[in-house]
């Protein structure tokens, strides 16, 4: 970590979500583990409400299709929501980022949520 520093790296303040190590940033302004050796994206609060309401309106304009949804598929999804749902709840258990932790709880409201609706659509048919 010291030959990336004395290259003109910028050590940050902000750890790797994976391995817990500092994150570095490049010349070029990319973040970046040494550790895992991968690049690491940085999500800020404004685009990822943005991308939630942009979520919310495709939801709501996709109901009136949704009736047309076959059970099959509806299970399918439910499936793989609920795999979802474990892979995060992993993650989170291990997080010590109030940041990440509060997205990774967003995150399982929101998938919540979507089974909740699944399992109406999936009842009413």
């Amino acid at each position: 970590m010291a030959d990336l520093l004395r290259s003109g790296f910028t050590m940050l303040n902000i750890a790797c979500p994976e391995c817990n190590n500092p994150i570095f940033r490049t010349k070029d302004n990319e973040k970046f583990c040494p550790s895992c050796n991968r690049k690491v994206l940085f999500v800020d609060k404004k685009s990822y409400n943005n991308k939630t309401k942009t979520n919310e309106n495709v939801s709501r304009l996709s109901h009136i299709s949704e009736r047309n949804i076959d059970n099959n598929i509806i299970d399918s999804l439910e499936e793989i929501l609920n795999a979802k749902i474990k892979w995060v709840a992993e993650k989170l258990q291990n997080e010590t980022q109030l940041e990440l932790i509060e997205k990774y709880t967003q995150i399982l409201s929101n998938l919540y949520d979507l089974i909740i609706k699944l399992s109406s659509k999936s009842g009413q048919e």
